[in-house]
């Protein structure tokens, strides 16, 4: 049975922040800081925003399906 879309995203995005911090063990320059703060913060907070309204959405889904029997 395939895992739900936004599991599925929150077992991604936890690697992605453990291949992040393992970067950051050796990169710690001004190009680094720079990449955290203008592509890594925001990215990872949209990305937090998209599995979040995508939990809701699954949430209503559900419902739904239990509701109508399908």
């Amino acid at each position: 049975m395939p895992g739900r879309p936004d599991q599925d995203g929150d077992h991604q995005l936890r690697l992605l922040d453990d291949a992040w911090d393992k970067t950051l063990q050796h990169w710690h320059d001004d190009l680094a800081r720079g990449f955290a703060a203008q592509r890594w913060t925001p990215l990872r907070q949209e990305s937090g925003f998209y599995l979040e309204a995508l939990r809701k959405l699954m949430e209503v889904l559900s419902a739904a399906e239990r509701e109508t029997g399908w």
